[in-house]
């Protein structure tokens, strides 16, 4: 049981992260109208982070971090393939990042909400 934890959290992290990707690239979600300016929909990349850390409690950040890291390849050839770049590389490289520490950052938030319930209950 913990090998397919170990396994599928990060496969289910890799699958929202890419469905999080389609939604925000093909303005399903619209979260800002004026193009220069901050990304918001980065925050959406959260809830992989989230989610996979509810799947695997043991290892809740590397899978977190594996899925979101397996994704962007995956990621950088549909923005090659289907969407006009309008960035150079190393912008599409630091969206990547910030993708990936959202997501982490989710399974962090739970991490810490669990660490904090736990010690809530003992004392």
């Amino acid at each position: 049981m913990a090998i397919w934890r170990k396994v599928v959290a990060p496969l289910i992290c890799c699958i929202m992260f890419l469905i999080i990707f389609l939604l925000l690239k093909n303005g399903w979600i619209i979260v800002r109208s004026v193009t220069p300016g901050p990304e918001y929909g980065l925050l959406l990349f959260i809830i992989p982070g989230v989610i996979t850390s509810l799947i695997s409690r043991d290892s809740a950040i590397s899978s977190s971090f594996i899925g979101g890291f397996a994704a962007i390849p995956v990621c950088y050839l549909l923005r090659m393939a289907f969407y006009p770049r309008v960035r150079p590389l190393v912008q599409e490289l630091a969206y990547a990042t910030s993708a990936i520490f959202w997501c982490v950052l989710g399974a962090m938030l739970v991490h810490l909400l669990v660490i904090a319930y736990r010690q809530f209950r003992r004392g």
